[in-house]
């Protein structure tokens, strides 16, 4: 198993969720030209465009789990940034400062503005 799976698996549930309906188009239509070419009465692509109409609603609902997933998360650190901020940064910086002056110059340069 990939250790970092949990925090590539969101981006990929919403690569996929763009991904799968151009996909799904492609192997529609892919099937639905066998079938017009070796047409003998019955039009069996249907059950293939059923089949990746669900695919597409699956990654479609992975997606939507992942983004309020990412959103939840978001939301909690942004409260915990407003409840502990200001002062625990200045706490943070004066523990860098004291441990390490080098490590206090990189978070320095982390917090320039490009």
């Amino acid at each position: 198993m990939n250790p970092f799976s949990l925090v590539t698996r969101p981006v990929q549930d919403l690569l996929q969720a763009l991904v799968m309906p151009f996909r799904a188009l492609f192997v529609i239509g892919l099937t639905g030209t066998i079938n017009y070419m070796t047409y003998s009465g019955v039009w069996w692509f249907k059950w293939v465009a059923l089949g990746m109409g669900i695919a597409v609603i699956a990654s479609l609902g992975r997606a939507l789990k992942s983004a309020l997933l990412l959103a939840l998360v978001a939301w909690v650190g942004w409260k915990i940034y407003q409840r502990y901020g200001k002062a625990s940064r200045e706490r943070f910086d004066a523990w860098v400062q004291r441990a390490s002056p080098k490590a206090a110059e990189v978070v320095a340069a982390l917090r320039q503005p490009a």
